[in-house]
Parts: structure tokens; sequence; C-alpha cells
């Protein structure tokens, strides 16, 4: 056995050919991976996150994943690092044309679907919910892979911010919510469709593949330095992000050879809708019901980085962002509009990138973080940014149509007919 799924609450472990991502005694807890080697291992004969493979959930890799990887590239200094004035800045391009669609969040796409074609339950399309990049990076991978996947999304979100290279999507059944929907309403629906059994529930922040997967930056990043470095910062929607940073630092503390120390978690929200850092603030476990109620959704609308406004994130289950947070002796930031889109025209001005609207929260917070001396600027410092040079992003880009459309009321069983209609027109590849 290489690795197990284990409830940090209640202690239950799970085999690695079972794709789940909650505690059957419902522990309000994250599931970890917990790996056999303690000890990094590297096998370079694979490119990009592969080469970690001892420290993924998964026991193979498909050729087709091999050959259509995201990968990443770590930049210690550069001119915004001369800007601010850090000596060790050390900035992640999760950047196109590396990541395929621009984001991580093509990283952790292909290690799902990885996991899952491991998992006892591959023959089941996958179902998620999206507010943008994670509905592309699922797309993309989806067609690589040939595996059919469900994603529900609000109108909005797929008329702005989700799209395809392809004109023609037949492994995605793409399901639209109209009326005053926000991500939340998504997550419900997704959620909905998985627990009637037909499809398999991708698990969003609690999906270890992901976590795992996003952990692969700080293990580069760690032996890019030869130790940990000494702050991470990220913006934070749900929080996967920062739970991975928090989860795989503490293997490398294990590991014993990269230090003894975490590091520090520095998150962001973008201004209004700032239920965690608000939360954080007040050092509490809980959000304020303000921020989950419908009327939250008079905020989400005045955000300028739209993706970071899930209303229920995974900030206090037990092991998430606050406990990674306060671990870690964390910071909090709440960037405005103004100053997200600031640090973007700074950053494209200086490193030719056109920073996506989280990413330019993170620049932002780290602005922040400076003239506040919250970090030294002999500090090793590791920022994770998404984007890319924009004429090139949006050359070949198409709108991905909907099979469904919803309004306010919508009949489930219809749904998963239509899906199972649906599925049946192509067969699941084997393992």
């Amino acid at each position: 056995m290489k690795y197990q799924i284990k409830c940090i609450g209640c202690g239950k472990a799970y085999p690695e050919d079972s794709y789940i991502t909650k505690c059957k005694n419902n522990c309000n807890a994250v599931l970890r991976t917990e790996y056999k080697d303690k000890k990094l291992k590297v096998d370079e004969k694979y490119d990009g996150l592969w080469k970690y493979i001892s420290w993924l959930p998964i026991n193979n890799v498909s050729k087709k994943l091999l050959d259509n990887t995201s990968s990443f590239t770590n930049q210690i200094g550069g001119k915004f690092a001369e800007y601010l004035g850090l000596k060790n800045l050390i900035i992640s391009f999760n950047t196109y044309k590396g990541m395929r669609t621009g984001t991580f969040k093509d990283i952790e796409a292909e290690l799902s679907f990885q996991r899952l074609l491991n998992c006892r339950d591959f023959n089941k399309p996958f179902v998620l919910s999206s507010d943008g990049n994670i509905a592309t990076s699922f797309t993309y991978y989806a067609d690589i892979v040939k595996h059919p996947v469900v994603i529900c999304v609000t109108e909005e979100a797929r008329l702005s911010r989700i799209w395809s290279f392809r004109k023609s999507n037949p492994y995605v059944y793409l399901i639209t919510m109209e009326d005053n929907r926000d991500y939340s309403d998504a997550i419900r629906l997704s959620k909905e469709i998985g627990a009637t059994g037909h499809c398999i529930i991708e698990g969003g922040a609690l999906n270890v593949a992901r976590r795992d997967g996003v952990g692969t930056i700080l293990l580069d990043a760690t032996r890019l330095l030869g130790k940990m470095p000494d702050h991470y910062f990220q913006a934070l929607g749900s929080g996967p992000g920062a739970i991975a940073i928090y989860e795989t630092a503490m293997r490398l503390e294990q590991d014993g050879r990269y230090g003894k120390k975490l590091p520090r978690i520095h998150a962001s929200q973008n201004a209004p809708f700032v239920p965690m850092y608000e939360a954080w603030q007040r050092k509490s476990r809980e959000i304020n019901e303000k921020y989950q109620s419908e009327s939250a959704k008079k905020m989400i609308k005045k955000v300028y980085a739209h993706v970071l406004t899930n209303r229920f994130p995974a900030y206090s289950i037990k092991g998430g962002v606050f406990d990674a947070l306060k671990d870690t002796n964390g910071e909090f930031y709440k960037v405005t509009n103004e100053e997200a889109k600031k640090a973007q025209a700074k950053f494209k001005k200086l490193e030719g990138y056109t920073l996506a609207p989280p990413a330019a929260v993170t620049a932002a917070s780290l602005i922040k973080a400076v003239k506040n001396e919250t970090v030294e600027n002999d500090d090793y410092i590791l920022i994770n940014v998404t984007g890319g040079i924009k004429n090139k992003m949006d050359k070949n880009k198409y709108k991905i149509k909907p099979r469904v459309i919803l309004g306010k009321n919508y009949d489930l069983d219809d749904i998963v007919r239509r899906i199972c209609k649906w599925k049946k027109k192509f067969s699941i590849p084997k393992k």
C-alpha cells in the first residue's frame, strides 16, 4: 500500500482505491493523505508535478496526462521583487502556456482525473461545481482523458469566466443556473446530483488530489531553496490552496531535511466579500452568518475577483483554513478592487504577465505585507500567481454551451435522467 486516506477527526482510514472526500462517520474534519514514504522522493523521469508521484494520491500516470501535463515555473527574484525590495521572493508562475488554461486549477483537474481512474468507481462521471477556473480546467482535461464530467455553474459565470479551446466539448455536461443564483447554489446542486449515486462527487476543497497537487508548488520551491520558505501568499475562495501548503509543509517537517518551521500562510480576500478575513480578525473558527445568507449575494456582485466568493468555504472544518492559519501564525488581508487592479497593472508592467483577478488580490496582499513590515526584505517568500499573456490567452477561446438551463425551481430526477441518457452515448475507457 502506497498511501491511505485518513479522517483527522475520528481516525478512520480508507484504502487508496476508494474515491472518498468526506468521512463516513460524518466528522466535521478533512480527510488527509498519509503516505508510506515519509521522506520526499523525486522521480526525474517525469515532468511537472508527476516527479513528486511518491507524495501524490495515485499509483500510476496515464500516458495521455503525461503528454498533456501542466507545469508551473518557480522564479527567484525578478522586477516585481526589486520593486518591493525583496531579496528572496519566489514567484510560482502557474501561467499560460505552462499551465494549459493559465491557472493552477489545471494541476487539480489532471490529478483528480488520475486519482479517479485508479479507484473502484472510475466508470462514473465526475460531478462538480465552479465559478470559473476549475470548470475551464476540468473541461480541458475531460477531453484529454475522455472521461465525462458534469459541471454546475451560474449562467453569469458561464458567460464571463468559463471557456474552452474547443467549440465542441462532448465529455462535458454543463448545467447553468439562472435567476439570482451564485456559486454556493451551484455547489448545492452538484452535491444533490452526486447524492443520487449516478456520479462521483469531485469534492472541491475536500478532494485530497486537489490539495496534494497544489502542494507540489511548495515541494518544488523547497527543493529550489534547500529549505521551506518562510512565507506563502495566496488569495482564497474555498480554501484548498492554504490547506494544501499547510499539509505539505507538515510532511516536509516530518521528513526532517528541510527545516522544522512551517511557512507562515498569508491569505487574502477581495472586499467587500471577506468572510474568512473577518472571522480571522476575531480569531474565530465561525464565519459571520451575514456572509452565508442570501443577502450576501449583494456583496458578491461588487467584487473584482469573483471566483473568491464561496459562501461556505473550508474554513471552520477541522484541518481547514482556520487551523492552517492558527498553526502557522498566519495573516489575512482585505484587498479592495482598486488595490487589486493596481497590483495587476504593476505586475504586468514589471513581469509581462496579466494576472488573473484572484492572483491580483494575492499580489496586492504582498504589497500590503511589505508596506506594513509584516515580512522582512530578506525573508524567503513564496507567492502563487495565475494568468497569462493576455493576447495569447484570448485566442481561440469559446463559450461552452449548456446542456440544461435551470430556473428558480428544478426537477432533480429529470436532471439525473438526462445525465444518465447522455453518458450512454460513449463508453468510459478502461483503466
